[in-house]
């Protein structure tokens, strides 16, 4: 079956992957909890993955990952966990709220964007010190502003000069 990996279903074999680790296979009643779904709702995610050769899984039977679909799953993982660690770590977001944003993100980006987010990260992990400076400034932007100027306000004058510059390349 050729059927396209859809979001939802990259977050079931996120789970399993999470379950798997903790337990070495995960249950119907484990995806459910954690994905706060209705059972129902995981044996047909669980069908299908099962279809795609992602997952092993029968009915009343603990559920694995195949190698194809731990592969899948880890690829997914690392996603999360890059776009997660840039949020926190260079936008200075709360853990809550980077995770729940990197679960969103994660699905969406492509390999290019996810290449410059990790290249962005290894640059400023190899910037020491220097790397660390104008980073700190950054925070300290976002939460107090400077020269006098929010963030908010620096943000306003931006997005003005990015409208007129999007109005006159309509012309």
């Amino acid at each position: 079956m050729t059927e396209r990996l859809t979001a939802r279903l990259e977050d079931y074999l996120e789970a399993i992957l999470r379950i798997e680790q903790g337990k070495r296979f995960a249950r119907v009643r484990d995806i459910s909890e954690v994905l706060t779904v209705a059972k129902s709702a995981v044996t047909a995610a669980l069908r299908t993955l099962s279809d795609m050769e992602l997952v092993n899984y029968q009915p009343y039977e603990p559920v694995t990952l195949t190698p194809k679909g731990t592969e899948k799953a880890k690829a997914i993982a690392l996603r999360h966990r890059i776009i997660e660690d840039f949020l926190r770590n260079i936008l200075g977001l709360q853990p809550d709220r980077a995770e729940s944003i990197a679960c969103g993100m994660e699905h969406a980006i492509d390999t290019e964007a996810l290449e410059r987010f990790v290249c962005f990260l290894a640059f400023i992990g190899q910037r020491g010190e220097t790397g660390q400076s104008w980073l700190d400034e950054f925070r300290h932007f976002t939460s107090e502003g400077m020269v006098g100027q929010t963030c908010r306000e620096c943000m306003e004058q931006y997005l003005q000069r990015v409208r007129t510059d999007t109005h006159d390349e309509s012309r």
